[in-house]
């Protein structure tokens, strides 16, 4: 039986330092948002190489659990017509990072993860988006039934009592093709596990 069993969501930008740049015609501006120069990995949470991070763990000894939620520092680099670059930052508000819905039973307890996070240099942009319909039992096993956004990369882990990570599920823009405006609307990717 497990004593601690750990969720680990965490969204970012995969595999490179700044997204392509985008010109503005009317003013000359180049606009370039920074990624997060990283692959796929557990072991990212604290290091400011993620867009969100979320960490639930599950305590079935005492029977809570205790909550984590952080954003990454947003930098947009821009540069002028005639090559002035100046650089501004901010960081997402971590109010739209939730846990809800906890139901203990004697063997489980379900639960949702969920993420809402917006640029903050750019107020109007779509947010990035995930949904997590947990149920983790005291035997280590945890099914999700999950959705989120077609950008950037996501992805979900499980631990138990201190263990190796297990990936639960992985999504990379890269490989689907997704740009930035897929942030818009609804979740267009699910999956169970």
């Amino acid at each position: 039986m497990a004593e601690l069993l750990k969720i680990r969501g965490s969204v970012f930008i995969g595999g490179m330092l700044y997204l392509p740049p985008i010109q503005d015609p009317s003013t000359g501006l180049i606009y370039e948002y920074q990624g997060d120069a990283r692959e796929f990995t557990p072991h990212a949470v604290n290091t400011g190489r993620c867009r969100v991070e979320q960490e639930v763990v599950i305590d079935f000894v005492k029977q809570r659990i205790a909550t984590f939620a952080n954003t990454g520092v947003t930098v947009l680099k821009l540069t002028t017509p005639d090559g002035t670059v100046e650089f501004k930052r901010g960081k997402a508000s971590t109010e739209g990072i939730l846990v809800e819905n906890e139901t203990w039973t004697e063997d489980a307890v379900s639960l949702t993860m969920r993420a809402s996070a917006g640029n903050p240099l750019h107020p109007d942009a779509p947010t990035v988006d995930y949904s997590l319909q947990i149920i983790a039992y005291k035997n280590g096993e945890v099914q999700i039934k999950g959705s989120h956004d077609g950008f950037p990369c996501y992805e979900f882990y499980k631990q138990l009592d201190y263990g190796d990570f297990q990936l639960l599920h992985a999504h990379d823009f890269r490989k689907t093709g997704d740009t930035p405006a897929a942030m818009a609307g609804e979740m267009e990717y699910h999956f169970e596990c």
